[in-house]
């Protein structure tokens, strides 16, 4: 039965990328997939605001303060699945976060480096969060706090972040994760898209 399972997940995900594969390769006004997480589609339209709203917000840093590197479309596609993996990981054990949680999480953050510019520069430049994704990433963080708390752990220590770790592998693999393999393939083990360069993007330079 387990291998049954097993094949009929593999041959899901497989069909799954194929379609990927078509949907990348056609035209047409519709936007293409960049990754199916569960039932919810991500389009490459949504992957391009994020990349088109973080390249704006880079481009008003001081000269020579940021340059943009290959990859951040890829990074972006896994932030954007990595986001659905922790909210089902949370969801399936019983975890929320208020706005309020989100609320104090952000303040601190912004007493810790320094105010509410030093912290957004910091997210844009380290975890290549845009301004308006802000809540978003102090919602997750609280979230994946939470997790290692319900198992008695601390998120930052070994163990915490080893249960962590485990329950995420166990939330991805659950969602069934494929990835327009232009970006790469989803690693529901690691949590983690192992992909290409984004050689087949045009080439930018400096977000400027």
């Amino acid at each position: 039965m387990n291998r049954r399972t097993t094949a009929r997940r593999i041959a899901g995900t497989a069909l799954a990328a194929l379609a990927l594969a078509g949907c990348g390769a056609r035209g047409g006004g519709s936007p293409g997939t960049a990754a199916l997480v569960g039932g919810d589609r991500i389009t490459e339209q949504q992957v391009q605001a994020r990349v088109t709203e973080f390249r704006a917000q880079a481009a008003e840093l001081p000269t020579g303060q940021y340059q943009e590197q290959a990859g951040l479309v890829g990074t972006t596609v896994a932030a954007m699945v990595f986001d659905q993996v922790a909210e089902h990981a949370m969801a399936g054990h019983g975890l929320a976060v208020s706005p309020a949680e989100v609320a104090a999480y952000r303040a601190d953050q912004a007493r810790t480096w320094g105010g509410e510019p030093a912290l957004a520069q910091m997210l844009l430049l380290k975890h290549a969060v845009p301004a308006g994704e802000i809540d978003r990433y102090c919602a997750e963080q609280v979230g994946l706090r939470k997790l290692a708390e319900q198992s008695g752990q601390q998120l930052g220590t070994t163990e915490g972040n080893r249960t962590v770790h485990q329950l995420l592998a166990q939330a991805s693999t659950e969602l069934r994760i494929a990835v327009n393999p232009r970006y790469g393939v989803w690693d529901p083990q690691q949590s983690v898209l192992d992909g290409p360069a984004d050689s087949w993007l045009p080439a930018t330079g400096a977000a400027a």
